[in-house]
């Protein structure tokens, strides 16, 4: 307590030391889950060096430090991913992810300004709304939200299926401002300020007995749900083996030998570009030598591949990154396009406008998708198929459900770019918030690792090590509720902004009443 409470005036190196320790706290659960106790203090630090700076603009600055260190260290895997997807040599990847920390950490920015400027409210609580405002509209190549903290805490998260990832951070952000606020209330203070976190900590218990309660029915739910047999195929072909045209079959012979190793199973799934030659769109079937040799008439395949339609080259020319499905006869029944595309991987931003440029011959990338598009299997089997990192994004997982009463959902994913990291792991702890939110089973196919089974309680239940050659098999709960927050969408999260919004202009025009 005595480390953020001084008498003195508080020198700088003191707020360095803040800064960089609120950084650590509250990336530390996303490199290590088991340290999720650790968001509930995370904030901590960082409010008292907002309330020590000398103006709203060293606030200001002091939140996008502790923003870009948070990143820095959260993601510092992202260098190897730079290096080796955008081909830049070490020091350009370094300082290319430098810029991605600080722009990311802009978000801190606003949040420091934000409370700096407008308080911690009655009962402590505005943090808590000001962040969830930030969470919904701040714009984030990998989103990440501060509910994701708590993977490892699946009790409390379990509210996901009512409002979404922003419950379970409001309530986090709630109790940081909370603890706080009680560290720093003199003993006037204290009585109500020991209250606001008894709020809190109410809130929070609500959370875990809802919690305890869904799991037990989602547990029966399970229980009872029908069950589909699937193999997952993790090929491990190494990043730099990828598109290189004198080894395309070989990789190619690597899923189909895997594959021949299967028993007869309704479904088999490859993963995100499993399949390196260029395909046209509109393929009826698929050529021989890439189909592999399913066991069963019944049987399935779904795997990753670049399509395209048009002629390379002209104006009506088209790439997608697509998910094919197939019969065991190669006809293809149904396709989708990956809806969110890759900034600088997929597509270059403001692609049209440079290419207007002299000599800056800039290419379109990749076509997004035009929404979601599911897999129909006999028994009423509907497969939603997300590709890449769309499985972070709430809305894309929702959408699927709702719009095309998606039964299964599955991810398509090439995470050999984040080499021997913990980045594969993050990404498949970030999207079991995905499993929650729909209450449906989310099968992750991988080309590397990690492939996994996430079921509806968000728990992840089968997984195979990374950077081995190997077969998942499993039997997938085929689940069809609909939950509050699949049928309402981000009800909360959009009440928590125009809270925030009304918040704001009532403060600003008092402020100008005033003068």
């Amino acid at each position: 307590m005595g480390l953020f409470i001084y008498s003195s005036k508080v020198n700088m190196s003191s707020k360095s030391f803040a800064l960089l320790l609120s950084a650590i706290l509250l990336a530390a659960p996303y490199l290590a889950p088991s340290l999720f106790p650790l968001a509930w203090i995370s904030f901590v630090p960082l409010f008292w060096v907002i309330g020590k700076a000398e103006t709203w603009r060293r606030a200001v600055l002091y939140g996008w430090l502790m923003g870009t260190v948070a990143h820095l260290l959260g993601f510092h895997w992202l260098v190897y991913t730079i290096n080796v997807f955008g081909g830049f040599p070490y020091p350009i990847s370094s300082l290319v992810f430098l810029i991605y920390a600080i722009l990311q950490g802009l978000q801190m920015a606003l949040f420091a300004l934000l409370v700096r400027r407008f308080g911690f409210g009655p009962l402590q609580i505005l943090p808590g709304v000001f962040w969830v405002a930030l969470e919904f509209w701040f714009p984030l190549l990998f989103p990440w939200y501060l509910a994701n903290s708590q993977v490892s805490f699946s009790l409390f998260i379990q509210s996901a299926d009512l409002v979404g990832p922003y419950g379970a951070s409001f309530v986090l952000m709630w109790f940081n401002a909370a603890v706080y606020r009680l560290v720093c209330a003199g003993k006037e203070e204290r009585r109500s300020r020991i209250r606001a976190l008894g709020y809190c900590a109410m809130c929070a218990l609500l959370s875990l007995i809802y919690g305890y309660q869904r799991l037990a029915t989602v547990t029966d739910e399970i229980a009872a749900a029908r069950k589909l047999p699937v193999a997952a195929v993790q090929g491990n072909i190494d990043i730099d083996l990828k598109w290189n045209p004198a080894l395309v079959k070989q990789n190619l012979e690597k899923h189909k030998n895997l594959t021949s190793q299967l028993e007869a199973v309704p479904l088999v799934i490859w993963p995100e570009s499993a399949v390196e030659v260029w395909l046209p769109d509109q393929l009826q079937y698929l050529p021989e030598d890439l189909m592999p040799q399913l066991k069963s008439p019944q049987s399935h395949l779904i795997f990753g591949a670049k399509s395209f339609r048009g002629r390379p080259g002209t104006a009506d020319f088209q790439a997608f990154n697509t998910a094919f499905f197939a019969d065991s006869a190669g006809r293809v029944l149904g396709r989708y396009h990956k809806q969110v595309l890759l900034a600088f991987g997929e597509y270059l931003p403001f692609a049209k406008v440079l290419a207007l440029l002299p000599a800056m011959p800039f290419a379109d990338g990749f076509t997004a998708g035009r929404g979601a598009v599911t897999f129909e299997m006999p028994g009423d089997i509907r497969i939603g198929s997300l590709i890449c990192y769309e499985d972070l994004m709430p809305e894309l997982s929702r959408n699927f459900v709702k719009e095309t009463r998606a039964n299964l959902l599955i991810n398509l994913t090439n995470d050999a770019w984040y080499g021997k990291s913990v980045g594969p792991w993050q990404h498949a702890r970030l999207a079991q918030s995905r499993a929650i939110e729909t209450r449906r089973s989310l099968l992750r196919v991988t080309n590397t690792g990690v492939t996994s089974l996430i079921n509806a309680k968000g728990e992840l239940v089968q997984s195979l090590p990374m950077f081995v050659p190997k077969l998942l098999k499993a039997e997938v709960d085929i689940l069809t509720g609909e939950t509050y927050y699949v049928r309402y969408g981000d009800w909360f999260a959009w009440a928590i902004t125009i809270n925030t919004v009304a918040i704001v202009f009532f403060h600003l025009k008092r402020a100008i009443t005033d003068e």
